[in-house]
């Protein structure tokens, strides 16, 4: 080559997060499948569902770059704080009114008005009183229709305003109607969920009553109207492909109370729109999250399993992570050099390690997650500063550095659930895998239960359980453990194997989550590879990982 490879400082293959990843993705987006899939309004699926990592959001800009007609709406643009935040709403739902009904009408109220802007391109007062007077005309003898443009103009009077603006005028109209029912002092609509507890069982019983009457007449036959409007009229085209995407749902935008129930009524109502040819709601959720508003929002007549044709499972395979490494480590050199031909074999290490190839080695020590092998991968650049090739000594220096960021990592992810989840890893330090419940000594159960109490930052049920143990005595050791294993493998630390004829299974690709069933005393235990640095595991038949293994 006229210019020698030389790995320079600060050099890398892309960002960790797709916002920061934007050179690298224009030129080295892998497609798996899922883009077209999505962008298929005939294809129902519509839900992406990953852990941390997998792509989800990088996905979701494809589809922004690709398709003709794409509205993205955040969180933040959606409003739903003034939902959460309001007081009148906190009271009702405090003495027992159901809101799910408002909670999907709100959502349908918002999609079908940002698709009427984007079809029509309504940003002023001027083409939103064409918009109407056009259909005013075309329907004037459709009672279905008619109906549906009432609630255009009652609801849609101010189109082109921000999503923000809609959100709150939706559910102002609701706390209006809710307070003129309540027979109650305005003192204890001011005070919310605390007002409500301050009524008598009558009074309760009354506004319960009264409101739940309120909630089921919002407008659910002229909403239902709107879409069949939009099916047969509005977005008749085929040729023409609308899509409103709505990622980052994972973030703080609102409270737990509200979060599940505002997302699991989003769910539901992007089936309704399925329906409507030539658009399509796209909606990005972890994985983990999308299994807790399952759990955590139980209903009657609500069936999980007729929702899974809308899932988009993000997946990667061995093949795909290691095109996605090629096609990132060739235009890393051509973006240094200009030059073509540069790849995984001409900078990593020729011989293998652990009977592994090195590619084969770094992806082994990930969840399968694109993020993992690219932040990996950079660590070995960095140490590689000043030469031309990677060598097993630094892959193996860069491992140390890369598990123990993977550890905080995991511990981050999963704070809100586990916020003592670093502190319960004291049992796995320095242990050998795989190992079985039989092998934890009660000394380590209890040192782990000790480490939890001593450093905990908020309640979780870690540390419920070790103060249950620990100081109460009202659950075993044994039990401890369990519950211990339980959390460690629904994060990814811990991969389990139940009989010698059965493959390991691991949360992120296999079933979730363990019950305590699945736990007897000859179930093998792994570490994952990715922790095995950090924690000082001993491989069976070997010693502990050392830096300079």
């Amino acid at each position: 080559m006229s210019n020698p490879i030389i790995f320079k400082r600060n050099t890398d293959i892309g960002a960790a997060d797709a916002e920061s990843d934007a050179a690298f993705l224009a030129q080295c987006f892998i497609d798996n499948g899922d883009l077209d899939a999505l962008l298929d309004c005939d294809n129902p699926k519509c839900l992406v569902l990953g852990r941390t990592g997998a792509g989800k959001t990088a996905l979701l800009q494809q589809v922004q770059k690709r398709g003709e007609h794409v509205v993205e709406l955040s969180p933040e643009a959606l409003a739903l704080s003034y939902v959460n935040n309001s007081q009148v709403l906190k009271f009702f739902e405090s003495a027992g009114v159901n809101l799910d009904v408002f909670y999907s009408l709100l959502w349908r109220h918002i999609l079908t008005v940002e698709l009427l802007k984007m079809r029509y391109e309504i940003n002023n007062a001027e083409k939103q009183v064409m918009f109407l007077e056009r259909l005013s005309g075309i329907f004037a003898r459709d009672k279905v229709k008619e109906r549906a443009l009432k609630y255009l103009r009652e609801w849609g009077d101010q189109f082109w305003e921000e999503t923000e603006y809609r959100t709150k005028e939706f559910t102002r109209k609701l706390e209006t109607d809710l307070t003129a029912s309540a027979k109650v002092d305005a003192k204890f609509l001011s005070l919310g969920a605390d007002g409500a507890q301050k009524l008598s069982e009558e009074q309760i019983v009354e506004v319960r009553d009264h409101g739940t009457t309120v909630v089921n007449s919002v407008q659910v036959k002229e909403l239902h109207d709107v879409i069949t409007l939009l099916s047969e009229n509005v977005f008749d085209n085929k040729q023409k492909k609308y899509y409103i995407i709505i990622d980052r749902l994972d973030e703080d935008w609102v409270g737990d109370h509200i979060r599940f129930k505002l997302l699991k009524s989003l769910i539901e109502t992007v089936k309704t729109f399925k329906k409507i040819h030539g658009v399509k709601i796209i909606i990005a959720l972890r994985t983990d999250l999308h299994y807790r508003i399952i759990k955590e929002t139980p209903s009657a007549g609500f069936q999980e399993e007729k929702y899974r044709s809308l899932y988009l499972n993000l997946r990667w395979t061995r093949q795909q992570l290691t095109e996605l490494l090629e096609s990132r480590v060739s235009y890393m050199f051509r973006r240094q050099y200009t030059q073509q031909g540069v790849g995984l074999k001409d900078i990593m290490p020729p011989n293998q390690i652990d009977q592994r190839t090195s590619v084969d080695y770094i992806l082994e020590r990930t969840f399968f997650r694109p993020r993992e092998a690219i932040i990996y991968f950079n660590e070995c650049i960095a140490r590689a500063e000043g030469t031309s090739r990677i060598t097993v000594g630094l892959l193996r220096q860069a491992e140390v550095r890369y598990s123990q960021q993977r550890l905080q990592s995991l511990a981050d992810e999963w704070r809100r659930d586990y916020p003592n989840l670093l502190s319960s890893t004291s049992i796995l330090l320095r242990r050998t895998t795989p190992f079985t419940i039989g092998d934890v000594t009660p000394q380590e159960i209890e040192g782990c239960a000790l480490e939890i109490l001593e450093k905990t930052e908020r309640p979780d049920d870690l540390s419920k359980a070790a103060e249950s143990y620990y100081m109460a005595s009202k659950i075993s050791a044994h039990e401890f453990l369990e519950l211990v294993i339980q959390v460690h493998y629904t994060v990814g630390l811990l991969g389990v194997k139940p009989a010698p004829h059965v493959g390991r299974q691991w949360s992120f690709l296999d079933q979730p989550s363990l019950s305590k069933g699945q736990l007897s005393d000859l179930v093998q235990i792994d570490v994952h590879k990715t922790f095995w640095a950090s924690l000082g595991v001993i491989r069976k038949g070997k010693g502990a990982y050392s830096e300079t293994e």
